[in-house]
């Protein structure tokens, strides 16, 4: 396993880090985004989502059973190439460790989170005209939620700042998206449905008991 800690210190230019912060929780996300090929409605859905998705291809990968997943700016990932998460340790500077079997993934990945033009662009509209998918709200409620609560004071019980935040899984039906998140290494399970009319419905902690992850959904929610 290689691993590599990195820290980021915005120290000059102390407004990009809420922006870096925001771009990497996103690339985490695509990291780990994936979805069943053998079901024909979960896959057209996941192909049309990635289209909406700039520099994302869709890739299959036989672990048992066939599973789509996403290849972004020539990163072929899966839920077990790269492990990442990262600490807001004040208003400028942000740890970031990235776990790899594989040196050069570990360094691509790198390179995805510090340079600008691989940010993550979604819910982009395609040429055919068709709309943003509202999935892309919902996960952007969501970046904004985590961002949030790392601006917090460590003192706050809802503050994510100096807590070790990743992404641990994306899986993607047709009629809903299961984010798994990280918190101090504390396991939290989020249903995304954006077909739901309710905000109540469309947005539900299936699991974890994580006082912070339930101040994300509220804030999502607002």
């Amino acid at each position: 396993m290689v691993t590599e800690e990195i820290r980021y210190d915005f120290e000059e230019f102390r407004k990009h880090t809420d922006n870096f912060i925001r771009d990497l929780i996103k690339l985490m996300i695509v990291s780990k985004m994936n979805s069943t090929f053998k079901n024909t409605l979960a896959k057209d859905y996941f192909v049309s989502l990635t289209k909406q998705i700039s520099g994302c291809e869709v890739y299959v990968v036989r672990y048992g059973q066939p599973i789509l997943y996403i290849k972004y700016k020539g990163m072929e990932f899966t839920d077990k190439k790269i492990t990442s998460y990262f600490v807001r340790l004040n208003d400028h500077a942000v740890d970031v460790t990235v776990e790899s079997v594989f040196e050069d993934f570990v360094k691509t990945f790198d390179n995805l989170a510090a340079t600008p033009e691989s940010r993550v662009k979604w819910g982009i509209i395609a040429e055919d005209g068709s709309t943003v998918d509202p999935i892309f709200t919902l996960l952007n409620s969501f970046v904004d939620a985590v961002h949030r609560l790392t601006l917090l004071d460590p003192s706050n019980p809802d503050s994510l700042m100096r807590k070790k935040f990743g992404i641990r899984n994306v899986n993607v039906t047709k009629n809903s998206t299961q984010l798994e998140f990280l918190i101090d290494g504390q396991l939290n399970i989020m249903v995304l449905n954006p077909f739901k009319k309710k905000k109540d419905q469309s947005i539900v902690l299936l699991f974890g008991s994580s006082e912070i992850a339930k101040t994300v959904i509220s804030l999502m929610k607002q």
